[in-house]
């Protein structure tokens, strides 16, 4: 079995997304940052998420100019 690789994103991301959504329903955050309603609740509580979705997420934020 493989261990997982999790990675935590900056606060100071985190709160750059934040102010890029207007509501946090699933549909919005899933639209705007590619990820789940679960990874977004896990982002905000500042806990770790799959480095691959992290990798993915920061790329996307990037592409977008949030970051």
């Amino acid at each position: 079995m493989r261990i997982q690789r999790l990675t935590q994103v900056e606060p100071a991301v985190v709160a750059k997304m934040r102010q890029a959504i207007n509501c946090q329903k699933p549909e919005v955050i899933q639209s705007r940052f590619g990820i789940g309603l679960n990874t977004w609740v896990k982002l905000r509580e500042g806990k770790a998420i799959r480095h691959s979705v992290a990798i993915r997420l920061l790329q996307r934020l990037q592409r977008d100019e949030l970051i």
